[in-house]
This record gives C-alpha cells, structure tokens and sequence, in this order.
C-alpha cells in the first residue's frame, strides 16, 4: 500500500500542476506571494515579511536561550546537591510579559495598516473594470466596458507610474461561496453570492 501511494502522489503533483489545462500552464511559474506585481501584493508581501522577520528573531533568541541554560546548568556527574531556590524575580517578570505585549502591539499596527490600505481602495477613475463570477468549477470574467467574456482567465493591463492603469475587479457568486486568490496580484477574497467584493490592482 505503501508503495503504491509513494508511485501515486508524484503522478497527482504532476497532474495537480498543470490543472488538467495543457502544457502551456505547466510551463508557467509557481504563484507566490513572494513575486509580487502590485501594490497591494506589495503591501501583503511587505507584511508577511516583517512579521517572519520578528517571528524567527524570536525563535533564535529563545532557542539560544533554552540551550545554554540546558549546558550552564546541566546536572554534573557526582553532584548530588539541590541547585538553589529562587522564588519570583520582578525584573525578569516584568520583561516576559512587557516584551511579547510589545511585540504583539507592534504586529497589531503593521497588520491594520496593511488591511486598510487593500481593502480601503476605491475604484480609480481610469481603470480597466472586470466582473468576476465564481461559478463551480471555474472562474467566468466579464469585461463590460470591451465586451469580452473570458473563462479561467484574466487579463490585465501593465501599469505605467507615469501613466496609471489600474485594473478595478467586482467579484460575486453564482452559486456557492468561493475564495479569489491570485497571489501575486492580492490576498485571499471570499466570493460570497448576493454580494459584490471589490479589489483594485495598480501593477507595478
């Protein structure tokens, strides 16, 4: 059984990357949100950075700390006495729950920042409007203002600093509720029926 699953999962990786779409999509990169191409990309990716920044200085502070205590003060062979007492120590007290409110504090900021400045954006006045529907199982894409309909695939425009042209995206449901992610454009988007999300793309 084993064996059969170790020769299944390569063929269902190879499978799973393409999409069942042809070998055209095979030979495109991997998404990531590390590979940003817009501004709110931008920003996710900025974010998700710092904080994997704080979170591994942590990590080895506290790792480092752990380890040197278990050699300083390890058991010696032929020492039998009880290593001294101590009972509560304000400063150290005061530092373990001063620097993690700190820190979350920090994060806390970072983080509304960051989702405001995604989700606060409006519609630009020049930009190139996309209506996205979420049907089971693929993504429909209506252009209104070019009259063209695409499926599974959404085309937008390079935006020039000197001369902007963000892409403005509606997204809704025709049936059930989906997730709109493409990572290299913005963060996840629940596509709920009923109700219309909006995300702005300006690309770098």
């Amino acid at each position: 059984m084993f064996l059969v699953l170790t020769l299944l999962v390569p063929a269902v990786t190879v499978y799973a990357d393409d999409w069942g779409m042809g070998q055209a999509n095979a030979r495109l990169p991997h998404p990531s949100m590390f590979r940003p191409v817009s501004t709110p990309a931008q920003d996710i990716s900025t974010l998700a950075v710092f904080v994997l920044m704080v979170t591994t200085a942590i990590f080895v502070i506290v790792s480092a700390l752990l380890t040197y205590s278990v050699i300083r003060f390890r058991a010696r062979p032929g020492d039998g006495s009880e290593p001294p007492q101590l009972y509560g120590s304000a400063p150290v007290e005061f530092a373990w729950t001063a620097v993690p409110v700190l820190i979350v504090f920090v994060l806390i900021l970072t983080t509304a920042r960051s989702v405001y400045t995604v989700q606060a954006a409006r519609r630009p006045p020049r930009s190139v409007a996309v209506r996205v529907v979420g049907h089971q199982w693929w993504w429909e894409f209506q252009y209104p203002e070019l009259g063209i309909v695409t499926a599974n695939e959404l085309h937008v425009p390079l935006s020039d600093p000197r001369d902007p042209l963000p892409t403005f995206l509606e997204l809704t449901s025709a049936d059930v509720v989906h997730s709109f992610w493409v990572p290299q454009l913005a963060g996840k988007t629940d596509v709920i029926p009923n109700r219309t999300n909006v995300m702005t793309h300006p690309l770098r």
